[in-house]
């Protein structure tokens, strides 16, 4: 860490002070400088043609009955390896092929909004996503929790603590039992201008509902359906198949407000202010009255732990929530969060762990 710290301070493209770098920070013994000069030269120096390496000068050195020791500090130009010359050898003609550290291509496809995929990506991005909600729910699953004052000592992070120790378990880490599990409320928006995004939140949703024992799942548009019945135990082209055919207002309006009435209407009893964890996939555009929305956020946040907004939007660029549903539903959040990628739903799934 402190070599990577000190080439702030250095010119990168000379050798010289590379090696310097390098050597105040590697070596300690004064043994250790030959070795050291050696596996510098051995390396850097990549068959170089244009000068010998340490290793041999110090050969040729040692037949004459002199010792000499050459830096790269007292080469010439000539026997000095830029970095900028490894990085364009092949530009120069160098046989040597190096590989450089780039994104995978699941990092790459991970960041690719959702809108925005090919047709080859769809399947690809697919399995990534049932894959994170299958491990957000064993995360939900969890029986213990972290704690300062519990009554039994969690050995996997003590031991992961230890490392900074040399392996000495000098601190203990403590766990408890989690009170109740949560319950998980899932509302997702199917109206017109969801389309694009639709199809994958149902699936982290379908994920999340067949591997956690204590979640609901309800969609909306212009009214409230309840469909937790209809993802458990089926093919996700099924259940999306049977949901589309059961929400007569697929793709049409959106009224949150309205929907939110019905959810306390018909479902109260799922909400509880110390277990429910409440998450509203929508993009915030509403036709309904705004009051009337005020209104029902505002008995929606009494009644839930935590009331999450997930917007596709808001990771797009300069976006601001002021269509009237979004700047209604905002001052009630406890996490306002985008999800418009794969990541963006890692990030949510790490967010979540910690509730």
């Amino acid at each position: 860490m402190d070599a990577l710290r000190g080439m702030a301070f250095i010119d990168l493209q000379k050798k010289s002070d590379f090696y310097h770098l390098l050597k105040s920070n590697y070596v300690s013994k004064k043994e250790e400088i030959r070795t050291f000069d050696e596996v510098f030269e051995s390396f850097w120096s990549l068959n170089d043609d244009r000068g010998l390496s340490t290793k041999n000068k110090g050969k040729e050195a040692k037949s004459s009955g002199v010792e000499e020791r050459i830096l790269p500090s007292q080469m010439g130009e000539e026997g000095r390896l830029l970095i900028q010359d490894w990085m364009e050898g092949e530009e120069n003609g160098g046989e040597d092929e190096r590989v450089l550290g780039t994104y995978s291509p699941e990092e790459i496809l991970g960041k690719k909004n959702f809108g925005q995929l090919q047709a080859k990506e769809v399947e690809e991005i697919r399995e990534f996503v049932l894959s994170l909600s299958q491990k957000m729910a064993t995360n939900l699953s969890r029986r213990w929790k972290r704690s300062r004052k519990g009554n039994q000592v969690d050995f996997r992070r003590s031991f992961r603590q230890s490392i900074k120790y040399g392996g000495e378990m000098v601190e203990l880490r403590l766990r408890q039992r989690k009170p109740k599990s949560l319950r998980v409320i899932l509302l997702c928006d199917v109206s017109g201008s969801m389309d694009i995004y639709t199809q994958f939140f149902l699936l982290f949703i379908y994920g999340l509902q067949n591997h956690y024992p204590y979640c609901e799942t309800f969609v909306f548009s212009t009214r409230l359906s309840h469909v937790s019945f209809l993802l458990k135990r089926r093919a996700f082209e099924e259940a999306l198949r049977l949901i589309s055919a059961k929400v007569i207002d697929w793709s049409g309006g959106t009224d949150i407000g309205a929907a939110l009435h019905q959810l306390h209407q018909h479902h109260a009893h799922l909400l509880h202010p110390d277990r429910t964890l409440f998450l509203i996939f929508s993009d915030g555009w509403d036709r309904g009255d705004s009051a009337f929305l005020d209104l029902e956020m505002r008995h929606l946040k009494r009644q839930v732990k935590r009331l999450i907004w997930l917007n596709p939007l808001l990771g797009t660029r300069n976006y601001q929530p002021l269509c009237k549903g979004m700047a209604t539903a905002l001052p009630y959040l406890d996490y306002f969060l985008p999800c418009h990628n794969f990541s963006s739903l890692k990030i949510l799934s790490a967010q979540l762990s910690k509730i």
